[in-house]
């Protein structure tokens, strides 16, 4: 029998406050609620969250370890600035994660994540539905797309490149919500889901892996664009 791996995700229960905080900074910060370069001070976040000062700065600390704070000694810590450099990076870091955790998955996986796929996938196809429809529900698109890609690499077995995988996933969520109306509207992503969904399903290692590699460039392209047309205006 397969161990599927699983992805705690915004919906796990939260035992402590300080993980209560960390939570809340975390899906303000990729969300882009809290805007990369903003200064977080802890006050600030107090009355921003309604709770105390230390859950706040055993938060921060955390965050620091997923690269999403940077803490500057004395002077406080901010959120982590965007630039297309760290973009491309960071996609293609996603890249290189992604296949490896798809092609251990695939090969593993059995009856139980098969069924996962195929429900996550069914769960993502009908929100994108809803989009294409001119439905404004990107919210929950993004968090169905996720629980889809997590079905996907839910079989690799190895902890670590699970962890990391879901680390740079993250990293290249905040990316892509900058610019999410552009890649979700302007490509036909529910077409390139579905080609990834029927080779993940038909076992077909090398294609996946091909199909997920120019998911995420389209992605990081996407975002990259944004970032320089941006930048040109501001």
């Amino acid at each position: 029998m397969t161990t599927i791996m699983v992805d705690p995700g915004p919906e796990a229960p939260e035992r402590t406050i300080a993980e209560r905080a960390y939570r809340l900074l975390r899906d303000d910060i990729i969300s882009g609620d809290l805007a990369p370069g903003l200064k977080l001070k802890i006050e600030m976040l107090r009355q921003r969250y309604g709770l105390g000062a230390a859950p706040i700065r055993e938060a921060l600390a955390r965050l620091s370890s997923d690269h999403l704070v940077r803490l500057e000694g004395q002077r406080g810590c901010e959120v982590v600035p965007m630039s297309v450099a760290d973009a491309r990076d960071v996609g293609h870091v996603r890249k290189m994660l992604e296949a490896e955790a798809l092609r251990i998955s695939i090969a593993n996986g059995d009856d139980a994540w098969e069924a996962d796929v195929i429900a996550a996938f069914h769960r993502l196809e009908s929100i994108e539905r809803k989009i294409n429809q001119g439905i404004d529900d990107l919210a929950e698109w993004e968090r169905r797309n996720k629980q889809f890609h997590v079905a996907l690499v839910a079989a690799c077995d190895s902890p670590w490149l699970f962890r990391l995988r879901r680390q740079v996933f993250d990293q290249h969520e905040r990316y892509r919500r900058l610019s999410r109306v552009r890649t979700v509207r302007t490509r036909d992503i529910s077409l390139e889901h579905r080609a990834l969904f029927e080779a993940a399903l038909d076992r077909d290692i090398e294609k996946a892996v091909t199909v997920i590699g120019a998911h995420i460039q389209g992605t990081t392209d996407a975002v990259s664009n944004a970032l320089s047309t941006g930048s040109k205006h501001s």
